[in-house]
């Protein structure tokens, strides 16, 4: 995906005007070019369980949140991170780009197709696909997990609370124009999961608001170490048809 323009985007909500007004730069640097200068002497060593480049498994907790979530923890700084990764200077759309080239080195620096998304189901790995001009990331995250934050957290009331119980999973979906990278919101989203040789399941997702970014979740119950075939359905207000992507799991 091509830099300049996944750094074009637009304020997402009230709560992120102060930092996210402002758009990027024309000129934003790439994302190869600020991991190296900013980010490798730390996320290169794991320094103080920084998730390394590329470490998919390691960074999948972190993206189950929310991209926007994650893009601002990166702008405020949190644990031995300084705001901005220690770069006043940074824009919004550098650090953007940056978590996703450290997310995955080789997907963040692709081109951007020179046509337009096919509107049949196109999967681009497990958490990320591009289908029907939309950018969508697919998150999860246990129950057991969900139960770590405080009691209080915005997390630990989603959807009338986390169900007791094992098996249960938040999914998180979130949303942008890949044209623009405006995030996506008032979507009709549906999540369908199948267990392979196993009847189907359909989920509408809730919207979801945590530290100012939007996206779309639901508690849903995965049987353990089973594969799984998962179907994200987007349908945008006005659109006379939805996207759909499609990904393969299997829960731990």
């Amino acid at each position: 995906m091509d830099d300049r323009r996944i750094s074009r985007r637009i304020p997402q909500a009230l709560a992120l005007a102060a930092l996210c007004a402002m758009p990027a730069f024309a000129a934003d640097r790439p994302a190869a070019d600020v991991v190296k200068a900013q980010c490798a002497r730390c996320h290169d060593a794991g320094t103080a369980a920084a998730p390394k480049p590329g470490d998919k498994a390691a960074w999948a907790p972190r993206f189950n949140r929310g991209v926007e979530a994650l893009v601002l923890s990166a702008i405020r700084g949190h644990g031995g991170m300084p705001p901005r990764g220690g770069k006043a200077d940074l824009t919004d759309g550098e650090l953007r780009a940056a978590v996703l080239y450290l997310f995955d080195p080789t997907g963040a620096t692709r081109p951007a197709a020179t046509k337009a998304a096919a509107p049949s189901p196109a999967a681009a790995g497990l958490h990320r696909a591009t289908a029907g001009g939309l950018d969508i990331y697919l998150g999860r995250m246990s129950a057991e997990q969900m139960r770590a934050f405080p009691a209080g957290a915005p997390e630990a009331k989603l959807h009338g609370g986390i169900p007791g119980g094992g098996g249960w999973w938040h999914v998180n979906v979130s949303v942008f124009d890949a044209a623009t990278q405006a995030q996506v919101t008032g979507a009709t989203v549906d999540f369908e999961y199948e267990q392979l040789g196993m009847g189907r399941e359909r989920k509408s997702l809730e919207p979801v608001t945590v530290a100012g970014a939007a996206s779309y979740g639901a508690y849903v119950r995965l049987a353990p170490k089973a594969t799984y075939n998962f179907l994200v359905r987007v349908k945008k207000p006005g659109a006379t048809q939805a996207t759909e992507v499609r990904f393969q799991d299997k829960p731990g």
